[in-house]
Parts: structure tokens; sequence; C-alpha cells
């Protein structure tokens, strides 16, 4: 798989997982002692570290654009990790809903009673889901980012010549009169 393809794919991982959290995730029903029918939780709010690892996963897709070997190990095992802590976090809050809607329901009612039932929407499952594609794409990195083609585009340009070739360098003259005027701004003399 190429590198565009995993930077592309890991950034629809990171919207989708953004996109998860900012909605329902779980509507607690029943509550005793309150005059609101029902409390909702959103993803956020169950689960916030999922926003914060939707933005590092995203951070680390654009950071593979530029980075090389040793970068792309690096990256690849950070978006693995997130994308494991995001999918992990949205399937407790999935099959555990009386305690991911418990600060929800506690603050509607002002009491740590339970509700009498618990809705769970698609939505921590949709971020469950990001959080995989963002794994496997960290592992992929992990794999198959060595063979990346490496881009010359971020590179330092190549140092001064030095010893012989200095001497072979000045030998050839300056090419016009720019390159004059460039080693004398440098400190050479040019003749």
């Amino acid at each position: 798989m190429r590198r565009r393809t995993v930077v592309l794919a890991a950034l629809a991982a990171g919207v989708l997982v953004l996109a998860a959290t900012g909605r329902t995730w779980v509507t607690a029903t029943g509550l005793e002692g309150s005059v609101v029918p029902s409390a909702t939780a959103s993803g956020g709010r169950v689960s916030p570290v999922g926003t914060a690892l939707a933005l590092v996963v995203m951070a680390a897709a654009l950071a593979l654009t530029t980075a090389r070997r040793a970068g792309t190990v690096i990256v690849g095992l950070v978006m693995a990790v997130s994308g494991a802590v995001i999918a992990s976090t949205a399937v407790t809050a999935a099959l555990d809903p009386a305690a991911a809607a418990a600060g929800a329901v506690a603050e509607v009612t002002g009491t740590t009673a339970p509700a009498a039932g618990y809705a769970v929407s698609a939505w921590p499952w949709v971020s469950a889901l990001g959080g995989l594609l963002a794994l496997a794409l960290g592992v992929l990195a992990l794999v198959a980012g060595r063979g990346w083609a490496r881009s010359r585009r971020y590179e330092a340009p190549s140092a001064e010549p030095v010893g012989d070739a200095v001497v072979e360098d000045r030998r050839r003259g300056p090419v016009d009169r720019m390159d004059a005027w460039d080693e004398l701004s440098r400190g050479e003399d040019p003749t």
C-alpha cells in the first residue's frame, strides 16, 4: 500500500472518530427523582480520550508525509496505540452503558442512583471502527513503511564541498556573475 493511501485513510479514520464522539452514545431513561425523563451522554463526555486521540491519529497521518525510516516506525507505533485505545474505550462504553452514562445521570438527578434503562446508539461502534482502522494503518506503517519511497523534498541541501573538491570547484571559476557575488557573500575569494 502506498504512503498516500495510508495517510488519507488515517485522516479519514480520525475524522470518523471525531464525528462519532460528537454524537449521543448512551441515553438513560427512567430517572428516579428527576423531572427530566432522560439523560444523554455524548461520546466526547463518555470517552474524552477518544476525541484527543483522534486528533493524534490525524497528526500522525500528516507526520507520515515527511517521516523517514525511523520516523515512520515511531509514527506508526503512535498511530497503532492511539487506534487501540480509541477502540477499547468505545467498546467499553458500548458494553457498559450504566458506567458510561453515570456522569450524565448524576448531573440530571443530583444522585448516583442508576437509571431504569439504557439505550446505546451505534456511534460507539462507529468510533471503535475508526479506532480499529487507525490501529491497522499504524501497523501497516510499521511493516510496509520501510519500503516507501523517500521524498527529497524536505531534505536539507547537501553540504559545501570540502578539501580537493573546493580546489577543483574554484579552478572552474564562477559560471556567471551571480555566482561570483554569491561567493563574495559567503566570504570566499572568487579569483
